[in-house]
């Protein structure tokens, strides 16, 4: 006959002696949370600053990838494909326009100044050759938060500085480039900054171009309805100022192929 096996509580009461419950004592939980804090105080630093390198990290791999994309895209399709950036005077565009779409598509882009960039190409695989057809290849995009491209980069006086670390953008005026759509021509008025690949991949300035990309941040200035107001106020603050001088995206112009420059530069004056 087949005897049933007790449970641990029967055995308990059977036997009269209570079941030992494993538990923490009061000391190792102390030693626990000592532990514990001490873990904290040693990672928080670390932790600080994991953001600010996952968004500069994060800025550099966007670029890359764009600049990539749009030097295949000049190669695959035959043609001029030029990465062009919000133009930082576009207030003045604003007051000067009258279509009601138009009109839209700029303000959306007020807080894309210093951060923002699109491709466009001047026609497609088909066209008849020598004439244009520009249409935009992509949507405009924005760096990730906390990181922009340094306002001297759309300064037009610099456009031909010998050092290619202070050098600006070029700035279309001929032949003008459609902005903000490729309907819409702004252009010579309000000339683009750009970077512009030929058909064979190769940057069509013949010279290796540099985008710096800094820490900071822009509140562009709103009125009492929530609509954006120009004011000599909305500049970026770079963080920490003027030191930004060891993030850069080289393009090598030969190639077209860009990477990340980290090489030191002195502080700009």
């Amino acid at each position: 006959m087949n005897v049933p096996l007790q449970s641990s509580r029967h055995r308990e009461i059977a036997t009269g002696r209570p079941r030992r419950v494993a538990a923490f004592t009061i000391i190792e939980l102390l030693v626990v949370i000592g532990i514990i804090a001490l873990l904290t105080t040693i990672g928080l630093p670390a932790l600080k600053g994991f953001g600010k390198g996952t968004g500069m990290a994060g800025a550099q791999h966007q670029m890359l990838q764009d600049l990539g994309l749009a030097r295949l895209s000049a190669i695959n399709g035959r043609t001029t494909v030029y990465v062009v950036f919000v133009p930082t005077n576009i207030f003045d565009c604003i007051v000067r326009v009258t279509d009601p779409r138009t009109l839209q598509q700029l303000t959306n882009l007020i807080s894309g100044q210093y951060a923002a960039y699109a491709l466009l190409a001047t026609r497609t695989v088909g066209d008849q050759p020598g004439r244009w057809h520009p249409r935009y290849l992509s949507e405009w995009k924005r760096l990730p938060q906390g990181i922009l491209i340094p306002p001297y980069k759309f300064d037009p006086a610099l456009a031909s500085a010998p050092d290619p670390y202070l050098r600006s953008f070029s700035m279309a005026t001929n032949p003008p480039l459609p902005f903000p759509t490729g309907k819409t021509l702004l252009s010579p008025v309000f000339p683009v900054p750009y970077i512009v690949f030929n058909s064979q991949g190769q940057l069509a300035s013949g010279r290796d171009e540099l985008i710096p990309l800094a820490e900071g941040s822009i509140f562009f200035t709103k009125d009492q309805n929530g609509q954006y107001v120009s004011s000599k106020s909305d500049v970026p603050v770079i963080n920490p100022p003027l030191n930004y001088t060891n993030h850069f995206i080289r393009i090598n112009w030969l190639t077209g192929r860009a990477s990340v420059d980290e090489a030191t530069r002195p502080k700009f004056n």
